[in-house]
């Protein structure tokens, strides 16, 4: 794995991470109105690394494969070297 790919992959962890916590904390603080805010720029900030991400490397998940073709087995499998 590249510097590169290992920081856009790092952004799309940090992010998923924070948006696991923010929702299981809005699970029990429902109307708590800062971490809704929260949770829709940390959302947004998710998508965005996923989106940065997949530009260059291809789909993270076998859901987020797009077009007529059939690229999820472009990238390495996990005992390749890939994630």
């Amino acid at each position: 794995m590249t510097m590169c790919e290992n920081a856009l992959l790092q952004k799309v962890y940090e992010t998923g991470f924070a948006l696991d916590e923010v929702t299981l904390y809005l699970d029990t603080h429902p109307s708590d109105n800062q971490a809704i805010e929260y949770y829709q720029y940390v959302k947004r900030m998710n998508q965005e690394a996923m989106a940065a991400y997949e530009k260059v490397y291809g789909p993270l998940m076998i859901n987020q494969v797009i077009g007529n073709g059939w690229n999820w087995v472009n990238n390495p499998w996990p005992w390749e070297g890939g994630m």
